[in-house]
């Protein structure tokens, strides 16, 4: 994985998981920021992949994991936590 290289781990509520990886998509965190809030207000995420364009509605998921932890996650973020189970 190369230092401008993402990943994402969807965990849905049937108790499946989809592991994405993807080059970095914005250049600043600002941009990044915008497009975090685009995401949430769609409750949707688009993913192209393999020539396909996947389509994951948040009714489904349980929760995701993102990595890297972006440097300036936003201000209701906690920071230094620890997933314990």
């Amino acid at each position: 994985m190369t230092e401008s290289s993402r990943g994402l781990r969807i965990h849905f509520v049937d108790g499946t998981a989809l592991a994405v990886s993807f080059p970095q998509q914005r250049d600043n965190e600002t941009a990044a920021e915008l497009m975090l809030e685009a995401v949430l207000k769609q409750q949707m995420l688009m993913i192209e992949a393999d020539g396909c364009l996947h389509f994951v509605p948040f009714q489904n998921v349980k929760y995701m994991s993102v990595f890297p932890a972006p440097e300036k996650p936003g201000k209701t973020v906690i920071r230094g936590a620890r997933i314990d189970g």
